[in-house]
């Protein structure tokens, strides 16, 4: 099983790596440190499961969770974080588990476990959409690659033929 870790402080990640190490089957292929690197990196990398923070600068780890869903082969998400007020919310965006930090050896084989047997499957179903949070980007694919535009940069969106041009202030997506 393949895994992305994702998490702003990096001490955070070393420890979910080194936990990572001692469970079979499980390998880290990369680690990110925001919302925004995880959508650059994810494609390429492929993993079957993210653990993702949820409060990180930029972009936080619930709107990365729904634009996770816009991958062809959407990664299982399991949240890793120290706030417990968003289980709800994780859960809205289809999250397959979600735990508090400290993270405990057995809790996240528990969580790599439940992602083995559910995958991805669960994003792809529920499209990643989630009913109360507000979108700081938009996603889009330009040339197999996704490109992230921020909200505040959005001049306006174009209906030509079967897609949908974001026009903003770097260039048109």
């Amino acid at each position: 099983m393949k895994v992305l870790v994702v998490d702003d402080e990096p001490l955070a990640r070393e420890r979910l790596v080194a936990l990572i190490g001692e469970i079979d089957g499980a390998a880290v292929v990369g680690q990110a440190g925001s919302g925004a690197a995880l959508l650059e990196a994810a494609p390429a990398l492929r993993p079957d499961v993210v653990l993702l923070d949820i409060r990180m600068p930029v972009m936080d780890g619930l709107e990365a969770a729904r634009h996770l869903a816009a991958l062809e082969t959407p990664p299982a998400v399991v949240f890793c974080t120290a706030y417990d007020e968003h289980a709800l919310a994780a859960f809205d965006v289809h999250a397959i588990d979600y735990i508090v930090k400290p993270v405990r050896a057995e809790r996240l084989r528990q969580a790599l476990e439940r992602a083995r047997r559910y995958g991805g499957e669960q994003l792809r179903r529920a499209g990643g959409s989630g009913p109360d949070r507000q979108r700081t980007h938009l996603c889009a694919r330009v040339r197999g690659s996704l490109v992230l535009v921020p909200i505040g940069e959005v001049a306006y969106l174009q209906a030509e033929d079967k897609y949908v041009v974001i026009h903003h202030a770097r260039a048109r997506s």
